[in-house]
């Protein structure tokens, strides 16, 4: 513990942590409510080992950026940017890279050709999940508070294309409100980008990710973040070397 002390910034030994809220909806694979999956065996091997308590609250995207504002929870998990958001900062080390892809039906593009065939549509994703800015191209953006959501809009004909994780998009059709034919549509990646942590940029959030950062580093290094991964069938993400 004492070089734990030493070899971490003055914040961390000024005020201690003895405990860390993680928040974010419940994800197959990452945030399981059983307390498995990728994200949370990962904050499980950092925070732990060092006598801090780990708790997570389930709830949606927005409520769980409403939570962290408001000092109610430590670290979101996980988005790709704050950018819209000065009060928080994300961390160097991602907990997931992936690829995201598009959802449309077959009968609506014969010659699919990657993001350009985006183009001048309207395309609709979860609320706060992307950016205009992870497109390079003229896109017309429609936002609903769910996957489930996204894709009755496409099905409807409502929006050419829903945007999400491939995980969530088989969870959106899964939890579908009405039946519908998967094999009148089709699933493409569109881009590739990675997701942090997202914690406040305050003192106690400046604790926490030192912690963070120095643990990931750690898990790195030894051989066992990349065993976590393959257990959770993830991809590992291209970490930068030291």
């Amino acid at each position: 513990m004492i070089i734990f002390i030493l070899n971490t910034p003055p914040w961390v030994s000024a005020d201690p942590v003895k405990q860390v809220i993680t928040t974010s909806p419940s994800w197959d694979s990452f945030t399981n409510k059983d307390g498995t999956g990728l994200y949370h065996e990962i904050m499980a091997l950092i925070f732990p080992p060092l006598g801090i308590k780990v708790v997570h609250k389930y709830t949606n995207a927005k409520r769980g950026m409403y939570l962290l504002k408001h000092d109610q929870a430590d670290i979101y998990t996980c988005r790709s940017d704050v950018n819209e958001f000065p009060e928080f900062m994300i961390a160097r080390h991602p907990m997931y890279e992936g690829q995201f892809h598009a959802v449309f039906k077959k009968s609506w593009i014969k010659d699919w050709q990657g993001m350009s065939s985006l183009a001048g549509r309207k395309v609709v994703w979860r609320r706060g999940y992307y950016n205009i800015s992870d497109f390079n191209v003229n896109i017309t953006v429609m936002e609903t508070d769910s996957g489930v959501s996204a894709l009755g809009q496409v099905s409807l004909g409502r929006g050419d294309f829903y945007i999400d994780d491939l995980n969530l998009i088989a969870e959106s059709f899964s939890q579908s409100l009405f039946p519908i034919d998967r094999t009148a549509y089709r699933i493409e990646p569109v881009g590739k980008r990675t997701y942090h942590p997202v914690f406040k940029k305050s003192k106690r959030g400046k604790s926490i990710i030192a912690i963070y950062e120095a643990g990931m580093e750690k898990l790195r290094r030894t051989g066992e973040l990349k065993k976590i991964y393959q257990k959770w069938h993830h991809s590992y993400p291209a970490y930068d070397q030291p």
